[in-house]
């Protein structure tokens, strides 16, 4: 996964997927710096930006980070951009639109030993999330189905708020394109026996522009993923 073979003296890699978050980005950017020169980490951050036409790339790189362009589609395709070219130790993702607030990356860091994969949580005790009632119960389907049908046991299995060990990454493949690439990455990190932790956050409603996500498109995808890594975990790798 990685093409940056050389310590670089990284510790946490920022890994923030963008397109079009004007508005957005610039504060992002200064609350993640804020909340990481407090606990003196070394650190980078990095807007893996996919074709955005307003200021994102220009705002965030006026904030401190190291703008990106995207390679290849949609959402993994980001992921799979940024992952390539970050030297951290420790890779933490997010949201670009204010939903993950940034402050919480403190909660993830703290728990780093504990697992190969943290995860911000909406659904343990603790977690909250502020959206419709219509997106709530398609988030809550969405994780018992998965995390029903492939016995893993998480709460959030679709937060995008996470915090990876670099090893873990390194040791897997994952090809989706959508935003199931975040279940496929989970689950291929579980069967190589990754351990997988989670912490409370409350989910907050974006503050600018409106979502990239297609729900009809992204239905298909989920369900795609969740076949492919069904056939997975039957064939006996776990």
């Amino acid at each position: 996964m990685n093409e940056n073979s050389q310590p670089s003296g990284v510790e946490l890699s920022i890994v923030i997927p963008a397109l079009n978050e004007g508005g957005n980005i610039g504060e992002l950017v200064a609350r993640c710096r804020k909340t990481l020169d407090e606990l003196d980490v070394e650190h980078e951050i990095i807007i893996v930006d996919g074709g955005s036409t307003d200021g994102t790339v220009a705002e965030a790189k006026a904030a401190g980070a190291r703008p990106i362009t995207q390679e290849g589609r949609g959402y993994g395709g980001a992921l799979r951009t940024g992952f390539a070219l970050a030297r951290g130790r420790f890779i933490q993702t997010l949201d670009s639109d204010l939903s993950h607030e940034p402050e919480v990356i403190e909660q993830l860091w703290a728990s780093r030993e504990d697992a190969e994969v943290v995860i911000a949580s909406r659904y343990v005790p603790g977690g909250a999330a502020d959206m419709s009632i219509f997106r709530a119960m398609l988030s809550r389907i969405l994780n018992e189905v998965f995390t029903a049908a492939l016995r893993i046991p998480v709460r959030d299995i679709s937060s995008g708020f996470r915090l990876y060990r670099r090893e873990a990454l390194d040791e897997i493949e994952f090809r989706a394109e959508d935003f199931d690439v975040l279940e496929e990455i989970l689950i291929l990190i579980h069967l190589n026996g990754g351990r997988i932790a989670e912490v409370p956050f409350h989910y907050r409603p974006r503050k600018e522009g409106k979502s990239h996500a297609k729900l009809f498109k992204f239905g298909l995808a989920y369900l795609r993923t969740l076949y492919s890594m069904w056939r997975l975990r039957r064939s006996g790798r776990n």
